[in-house]
């Protein structure tokens, strides 16, 4: 999968002129006011920063429009207030122009500009010494002036474009000058209507002053001409590689893109290479809209969007993703929703734009959007394992070499688990030399990386190249580093999105919907992805082709293939296995904490199903300090290790290859038949490893088991989980016997009712208190919620302890089902934290 176009910087969401390594100066004029030498930034990062000459007590200011602020001088009377920029040239101005320069930028002229025969915008007749060109207004039409190093005047030409310029329109104005070739072209475009004129080439005798030391100056010419108006965005560059239709493409572009614009509900201004929801006065937009400049489409296969974003679930989001098509930046397709994995579904034209839309539930949180990539993905050259070829890619993702004539090729993949692949090439083969390591090699629709190639002579005398290649998704695990993150009462969205942050890859379909509380401290995105399947459950499904991420609650089909003998089986094995049969499991978390007080008083769960025999084992569940999610885990755990082991290892060919058998067809992690009368056997299991032979599809391996297999070992895995895993803190006895208790709850034990407390669906019980006598109680309801708040005033402690006692008997949360504290705080800065505790 090659990548066709990102969208990552500032001026892709705003409009604004991009910088090139050619710039000598951009001026962009997004500041506020100049700062305290009255001087205004220049965004090239050359230093080159604009003296406001006449700020103070004139009409000059700093405005909000459609690229952020801009320059506004002269409103009021051009000739008392005589407000002008300078930018002091420290010799490089103009040293070492090369081919081409070309300067440029927007003007927003009032009548007087206009009107007037000598409008000065953009020069350097000021001094010191002479000039080398002067960009003006005669009359409300473009003039170019060029002069040579005596000052002597090689070129006048006042254009008469087919745009005429209007008080306060907005106009890109352009003039490219080639140095060597003496030749010259200008450009106007009126952004109200996308009006383009574009000058004749014309050219110019003698040579351009390169010894020029003047300064720029914008909007004055000899103490006595000043322009009336605003400027945006100027900019110079020498040794330019801008063309006019560039600058063209510029202007198409850039009227097309909203986020520095002060009227939109986005900002993509605040943080560069950040778009958010507007703020004003620290309340965040609910929602917005981002439109963005164009980019490349012209794809050669099919395409997908895929975009970066940092959000909270359930609070902030990406809501909305829609493309337009354009063959000519001007007429553009109906806007339309990306697929439900990003697929592109606006027809494949020249330039893509997009349309994203962006929304809060909190208006003191915002979600960002970081980087839009669209990606190219080819057809792939074989639709089946069966007969496949490796086919390797380059930089791009383009198809370099089909190795035909490779062999022993052996695809190795197992649910939640590795998936590699390796395969021969004789050595003196032609294409042997496109095998270098770290190369992408795609097997259908899988994309492997290259990570060993052994070159051998064997016994035989043959000479071969070995090759091994993991999954494209390994490079998950060099992302990066991550910090430790806190996920309190999240669905698995949430640890994904954190843990492919910056990695080129996206959240997929998510169908797994458990809430767990746990602290991820894994350094890496695969580790953290690893994690999230070990505690939520579910399948973990990477798409490498597509670079997507899902998680499913089951990661196949019921196929309706068939394993026989003699049909598609050449032979079969079956494994029981009791040597880790578990029917009593002890559990202890953190400080010893038991779950005995909500399990019947046993620090224990049994499961005799299959033996009656007492076999016990203990499990370390330190990092949990929430008896009930521990009880989840124990009985989990338990259900694993209470039955044997039972799986089935086969021979068997893969008929969906031959013609007339592809209702045979079956992939990892599908439920399939098995059937063999002489072992008694016809049972239903699931394909959770493959060794699939390629180029001799009747000599695959698969394993079949009844339950899902955890990457590697599932001791291992769950072991893991209950490393990283941990939630609210639970008092044992002694700890509350050593509190010194202030409560600050006022009624905490219900005696006086439901007095202080702002009741929604809670009653008191009278009769069925733990301290005292009565209790607070509510029957629960699917799909509603049932609360008591109170609002304290605590005074300053470094901390405090939330404790509560509840009774949990027949207690079942339905599928977004949360139970436990949640505490809003409120600091002395007005700023507020919600925090949830979960206690079930």
């Amino acid at each position: 999968m090659a990548i066709k176009s990102i969208l990552t910087v500032q001026t892709d969401f705003t409009g604004e002129f991009p910088v090139s390594d050619q710039t000598v100066g951009l001026w962009r004029f997004n500041e506020s006011v100049p700062d305290g030498n009255t001087m205004l930034l220049d965004a090239s990062g050359n230093n080159r920063n604009f003296f406001v000459s006449g700020w103070s007590g004139t009409s000059a200011s700093l405005v909000l429009g459609r690229l952020g602020r801009f320059f506004r001088q002269n409103i009021v009377n051009p000739t008392s207030e005589r407000t002008h920029l300078v930018a002091t040239n420290d010799g490089s101005f103009f040293s070492d122009l090369g081919e081409k320069i070309v300067v440029g930028g927007w003007i927003n002229p009032t009548t007087y500009s206009i009107g007037q025969n000598f409008i000065p915008i953009f020069n350097t007749r000021h001094g010191p010494g002479q000039p080398i060109f002067y960009v003006s207004l005669y009359q409300g039409r473009l003039r170019l002036m060029l002069y040579n190093a005596s000052g002597s005047l090689i070129y006048d030409q006042t254009e008469t474009p087919s745009i005429t310029l209007r008080n306060n329109g907005w106009y890109f104005i352009a003039s490219i000058i080639e140095v060597n070739s003496k030749r010259v072209q200008n450009l106007v475009c009126d952004r109200s209507d996308g009006a383009i004129w574009q000058s004749p080439i014309r050219t110019f005798t003698g040579d351009l002053n390169q010894n020029c030391v003047a300064n720029i100056v914008m909007g004055m010419l000899a103490d006595t001409y000043y322009y009336a108006g605003g400027f945006d965005d100027w900019f110079y560059e020498k040794n330019s590689e801008l063309t006019m239709e560039e600058l063209i493409s510029y202007f198409k572009s850039s009227i097309l893109a909203n986020g520095g614009d002060s009227t939109a509900d986005v900002d993509a201004l605040t943080e560069p290479g950040t778009v958010m929801l507007k703020a004003t006065s620290g309340v965040y937009a609910q929602n917005g809209q981002l439109y963005t400049t164009a980019a490349a489409c012209g794809l050669a296969g099919t395409g997908r969007v895929s975009v970066t974003s940092e959000y909270t679930a359930g609070v902030t989001a990406i809501s909305l993703v829609e493309t337009s098509t354009s063959d000519d930046l001007v007429s553009w397709t109906q806007w339309q929703s990306v697929g439900p994995s990003g697929e592109l579904q606006s027809l494949n034209r020249a330039y893509i734009r997009y349309r994203i839309t962006l929304t809060t539930q909190d208006t003191t949180r915002t979600p960002k959007l970081i980087e839009i990539q669209l990606h190219d993905i080819p057809k792939p050259p074989y639709e089946r394992l069966g007969f496949a070829r490796p086919v390797i890619l380059d930089t791009t993702g383009a198809w370099e070499a089909v190795l035909e004539n490779a062999f022993d090729i052996i695809v190795t993949s197992e649910v939640n688990g590795a998936d590699i692949l390796e395969f021969k090439l004789p050595f003196h083969d032609p294409k042997r030399e496109s095998l270098d390591n770290e190369k992408q090699v795609q097997i259908v629709n899988d994309v492997y990386r290259i990570r060993t190639t052994t070159d051998e002579k064997t016994s035989d005398g043959r000479v071969i190249t070995q090759v091994y290649a993991e999954a494209a998704f390994y490079d998950l695990s060099f992302s990066a580093a991550k910090e430790p993150m806190d996920f309190v009462a999240e669905t698995p969205e949430a640890p994904m999105h954190y843990a492919l942050l910056s990695t080129g890859w996206t959240l997929g379909n998510v169908t797994v919907s458990t809430r767990r509380t746990w602290q991820s401290t894994e350094k890496n995105a695969l580790s953290i992805l690893r994690a999230t399947q070990n505690i939520h459950g579910g399948d973990l499904i990477f798409d490498s082709a597509n670079r997507l991420v899902h998680l499913l609650t089951f990661g196949g089909t019921d196929s309706g293939a068939l394993f026989c003998y003699r049909k598609n089986m050449k032979s079969i094995q079956r494994v029981v296995d009791t040597r880790s049969l578990i029917t009593r499991l002890y559990a202890y978390g953190k400080d010893g904490m038991t779950f005995a007080s909500i399990n019947g008083n046993k620090e224990y769960v049994e499961d005799y199903s299959y033996s009656s025999e007492v076999r016990v084992a203990t499990l370390d569940a330190s990092s949990f300090s929430n008896p009930y999610q521990m009880l989840e885990f124990a009985n989990m755990r338990l259900a694993q290790y209470s039955k044997p082991r039972i799986s089935y290892v086969l021979s068997a060919m893969d008929l969906s290859v031959l013609t007339g058998y592809e209702h045979e067809a079956w992939n990892l992690g599908d439920i399939v038949t098995v059937d063999d009368k002489d072992l008694n056997l016809s049972v239903k299991t699931r394909v959770v490893r493959r060794q699939y032979n390629l180029q001799e599809p009747w000599k695959t391996v698969l394993e079949l088991s009844t339950t899902l297999r955890e990457l590697g070992d599932a001791s291992a895995g769950w072991d893991k989980a209950a490393d990283i895993l941990s939630s609210a803190d639970v008092l044992d006895r002694q700890e509350v016997k050593d509190l010194v208790p202030f409560n600050h709850l006022r009624n905490s034990r219900a005696d006086d009712g439901i007095t202080y407390w702002l009741n929604s669906g809670f009653d008191v019980d009278p009769n069925n208190g733990v301290s005292g006598d009565a209790s607070f109680k509510a029957d629960g309801v699917l799909g509603m919620t049932k609360s008591l708040s109170q609002t304290i005033y605590p005074a300053s402690r470094r901390s405090y302890t939330f404790s509560a006692q509840i009774a949990s008997e027949n207690l079942q949360k339905g599928p977004n089902g949360q139970v436990g504290i949640e505490v809003m705080i409120e600091y002395e800065d007005g700023t507020t934290e919600t925090r949830f505790i979960d206690l079930f």
